[in-house]
């Protein structure tokens, strides 16, 4: 046997191979893994070393497999020790590719934008800065008139279901003309699969700078001057925002398996500004549609924020506007309920019409 990680979104972490087994040491915050393995028996055991916040990631999903490198499933996983689990695989072709992340990278999202182009009514643009690009995909001609939603996926580079669920929301509306003739009566759909500069797996920030620090990507709406991608993001968001037609955004996260629910959420407050009880009602009732049908789903609704300087806080905090953030669970589901989550939030967007109460009161 032998393994690479020479791959788009690859992470490599100590390994042993005794036979037909393979030990990978995910202790110590090592609990990203992408591997191929090749030249494998056809009966294959993987042994995974986790520590707490590894099996809070981890075991509730499984181990995420795939032996075309295409088409990825989660194998539960036994425990046979205090901190070893296991899971026997079969290996039909000799190789086979494990994970602890549904892997999604540049190389999805350069399928992605293959797969989705060419249509009279939709189009992908490059936030670009330089040497540095974004993709976004953007849903009816821009009239600069009609309310503007944003659907942001792949601010921390590890949270792959997000971009999974956003990849479907593209193809959802690039081949389902109802819903696309529905979401278009009204607003310009924008939608971001992949933000951070890095692909699917990474230890460290979904940013990292020459001199190789880690930076919270997510974190960086509220600093002066962030990395360049999330910079053109949110200089994006914010001229919608002064033009006056935001209407719905939300950031795509996935907190793994360390929630058995995917949750949406806001926030009430942040620095001066609070949300008067109208605002807050008006809130609640978008998120409560938002997240009917969705697997899992569950509304959360928080007086303020966890780690400050994230989206719905500093665009709160600095332009008293209302914006959201929902969490992707990986628990007992996987890419198929991904993309159920992705129509989902498509089909209940387009039955809400009023956005008014993203900027304020309205007497």
């Amino acid at each position: 046997m032998k393994l690479t990680s020479a791959f788009d979104s690859g992470v490599m972490q100590p390994f042993e191979i005794v036979e037909d087994e393979i030990t990978f040491d995910l202790k110590s915050g090592r609990n990203i893994l992408n591997v191929l393995v090749e030249e494998a028996p056809a009966k294959l055991r993987v042994k995974l070393l986790l520590d707490k916040n590894g099996q809070k990631f981890i075991i509730g999903q499984g181990l995420i497999v795939s032996d075309d490198g295409f088409s990825f499933s989660a194998k539960p996983l036994e425990q046979v020790s205090e901190d070893t689990w296991q899971c026997m695989l079969s290996v039909p072709e000799g190789n086979i590719r494990i994970a602890t992340r549904y892997p999604y990278g540049r190389d999805g999202l350069d399928k992605l934008i293959c797969d989705t182009c060419g249509s009279s009514d939709s189009r992908w643009f490059i936030l670009r800065e330089q040497h540095r690009q974004v993709p976004m995909f953007q849903l009816g001609q821009d009239d600069g008139k009609k309310t503007v939603h944003y659907l942001i996926a792949g601010e921390d580079a590890w949270e792959t279901a997000g971009s999974w669920v956003a990849d479907e929301m593209i193809r959802s509306i690039y081949y389902g003309y109802d819903i696309r003739k529905e979401l278009m009566k009204n607003a310009i759909i924008r939608i971001l699969p992949l933000i951070s500069p890095y692909s699917a797996t990474r230890e460290k920030g979904s940013y990292t700078t020459l001199d190789d620090t880690g930076i919270y990507g997510a974190a960086t709406w509220g600093e002066a001057s962030p990395p360049p991608e999330y910079a053109m993001v949110k200089s994006k968001v914010v001229e919608t925002i002064q033009q006056g037609r935001l209407g719905f955004m939300m950031t795509i996260h996935s907190w793994q398996a360390q929630s058995e629910f995917t949750g949406l959420e806001t926030i009430k407050s942040s620095g001066d500004k609070k949300l008067s009880e109208a605002r807050q009602g008006w809130a609640l009732d978008v998120m409560q549609t938002m997240i009917d049908r969705v697997p899992g789903g569950k509304v959360y609704f928080p007086e303020c924020i966890w780690h400050p300087g994230l989206a719905r806080d500093y665009l709160l905090g600095e332009h008293d506007v209302i914006t959201f953030r929902v969490e992707i669970t990986t628990h007992s589901q996987g890419i198929e309920a991904f993309r159920e989550t992705g129509r989902c939030f498509l089909e209940n967007l387009s039955t809400i019409s009023d956005w008014r109460m993203v900027y304020g009161d309205q007497s």
